[in-house]
């Protein structure tokens, strides 16, 4: 049974660029992380001190800051800027990234010089790390918490339609026409915590996700190319 996506919400890095610019294993190597999962969680988890979060912190930053030298758009990204354009105000498109504001300017500006619409024309909402919600009166907790998706669709203004909810990540999504594609099981948990469906991209080569989050996902996409014809079938009347 196809499902008709009428809103979509995409990761940032590895998934609407190519992955590896930002070298996590070599992150996670210098801050003495053991294992794979959310570095920033881990910091906060594990520093002793606010000097040492702080130093770990840096870290983290500077990849960020040489990661975007080596931005690049990822696998299927004009097929799938061509579905959005073709769907116009059928389709609310978002990004949702743990990265800074400084990489979603990067992104536009990597957009622009390779021929692209502006990001902000593309992907109506965006939210980056330490986004502040006016709802809230507070900052966003990001991936893998629900709140960057509800954030999401308030700004889009489709609360009524897709009322904010909280669910467990194995429950089946209660908001089918929402879709979050990412390259991260925090991603799909996000995804799957506030309701909606998840997409896991592999970019052709990544490895099947560890089986006890296999749950947490709805599709799975080899490239953008994929997600594309995923958005190009428009919504249905009636």
């Amino acid at each position: 049974m196809t499902v008709d996506v009428t809103a979509a919400i995409f990761d940032l890095d590895g998934t609407l660029t190519a992955p590896g610019a930002i070298r996590f294993e070599g992150i996670r190597t210098r801050i003495g992380m053991p294992t794979s999962g959310s570095i920033l969680a881990w910091i906060a988890a594990n520093a002793r001190d606010q000097g040492e979060r702080a130093r770990m912190e840096a870290h983290v930053w500077e990849e960020e800051r040489l990661a975007l030298e080596r931005m690049e758009l990822g696998l299927g990204f004009s097929a799938l800027a061509r579905a959005i354009q073709t769907r116009g105000a059928s389709l609310k498109t978002a990004i949702c990234t743990r990265n800074s504001g400084e990489a979603l300017v990067a992104f536009d500006a990597l957009l622009r010089r390779s021929g692209f619409p502006p990001s902000a024309e593309l992907f109506h909402v965006q939210i980056a790390r330490a986004h502040f919600s006016e709802h809230l009166q507070r900052e966003i907790e990001n991936k893998p918490s629900h709140e960057p998706v509800h954030e999401i669709i308030r700004r889009w203004g489709l609360t009524q339609r897709f009322a904010p909810t909280i669910a467990h990540e194995h429950e089946v999504p209660r908001h089918t026409p929402v879709l979050f594609v990412g390259d991260d099981v925090d991603d799909c948990l996000s995804a799957r915590r506030a309701g909606v469906r998840s997409g896991l991209i592999r970019h052709g080569s990544r490895a099947p996700e560890q089986p006890a989050f296999a749950k947490a996902v709805d599709r799975h996409f080899d490239d953008l190319s994929e997600v594309a014809a995923a958005l190009t079938r428009p919504p249905q009347s009636g």
